[in-house]
């Protein structure tokens, strides 16, 4: 059965988007013409377009085959959230948000053009500009090669990986962006990684970062979640606490002096856990801090606001 009239077809091989890395000259054009829907809506023609080739690449990749990418523009009214965008098009979260370089689900896009594929995958950029773009460049770099297609859009260069999504932490990341330092002022004397441990003086694994501050200071909740421990005592860590995020997040706080909340309380975003000292195997007063998801650790430093 023929899907496509021959105006469709010309419509649609003139916005066939798939570029190879272009040449200096090349780089120097305006950028290419993509079609503006006006409202997502089925009554609206080039919107219907656009749902019939976001069916056929996926019908494409079912079958192994691999599928023409088209692009059309659409800007976001003032009802329009970025989740209910990617719910309306048929089109993945992860997919909508990398190209149009959205770094969390509740930035607002009123007003702003969002770039629509009609293939799902993950758009990676060459030059990352913040920390999620940082963390989706680092997860995915081992996937990129030679061959592997760039797409030109808003003056940026991407990487295009089809069928690729956001790992869990990548996705939490997105859904529940940043977190807040825990310290209001603190100096960084021991970053994630690889280090020789101040206190046995062995070469070893360093799951969190150390923020040196005045004993007594506040330490701060970084994140919104129930406290899933609250120890006394601890030979390592001395006093800490451990808060559960949403996601399957947790947060660290190691060698404090006093420590203000009990096991199961709920704690809001800069509530006081406890105060900073130096209990447990540490050299000094300071703030020992971890994050992991779901029990794997994460470098702090990609997730606090700075």
């Amino acid at each position: 059965m023929l899907r496509k009239s021959l105006f469709t077809k010309i419509l649609a091989a003139s916005f066939f988007i798939f570029q190879l890395q272009p040449s200096p000259a090349e780089q120097e054009q305006e950028e290419p013409f993509y079609p503006v829907i006006e409202e997502l809506k089925s009554s609206n023609f080039l919107f219907d377009q656009y749902q019939q080739d976001v069916q056929n690449s996926n019908r494409s990749y079912f079958k192994g085959q691999e599928p023409e990418i088209f692009f059309y523009k659409y800007e976001a009214k003032a009802e329009d959230s970025f989740i209910s965008i990617a719910s309306r098009c048929s089109i993945r979260q992860d997919t909508l948000a990398t190209i149009n370089s959205i770094s969390e689900s509740k930035m607002p896009v009123a007003g702003k053009t969002i770039l629509l594929p009609s293939s799902d995958g993950l758009y990676i950029p060459h030059k990352p500009v913040n920390s999620f773009e940082v963390l989706l460049a680092n997860e995915n770099a081992g996937f990129i090669t030679e061959s592997t297609l760039t797409v030109s859009y808003g003056g940026r260069d991407f990487y295009f990986l089809p069928q690729k999504k956001f790992s869990s932490s990548l996705r939490a990341y997105f859904l529940n962006p940043g977190m807040s330092m825990p310290l209001e002022k603190s100096i960084l004397t021991s970053s994630y990684g690889m280090r020789v441990s101040p206190v046995s003086g062995k070469w070893k694994m360093h799951k969190g970062i150390d923020l040196a501050a005045a004993r007594g200071s506040k330490i701060l909740a970084c994140r919104e979640g129930f406290v899933k421990q609250a120890i006394k005592g601890n030979p390592v860590y001395g006093n800490y606490v451990i808060v559960r995020h949403p996601n399957g997040m947790e947060s660290l706080y190691a060698h404090m002096d006093l420590i203000n909340v009990a096991k199961d309380q709920k704690v809001v975003t800069g509530q006081t856990l406890g105060t900073v000292g130096m209990t447990g195997l540490t050299t000094g007063p300071h703030l020992h801090f971890e994050i992991t998801q779901n029990g794997s650790s994460l470098n702090p430093e990609n997730y606090l606001k700075k």
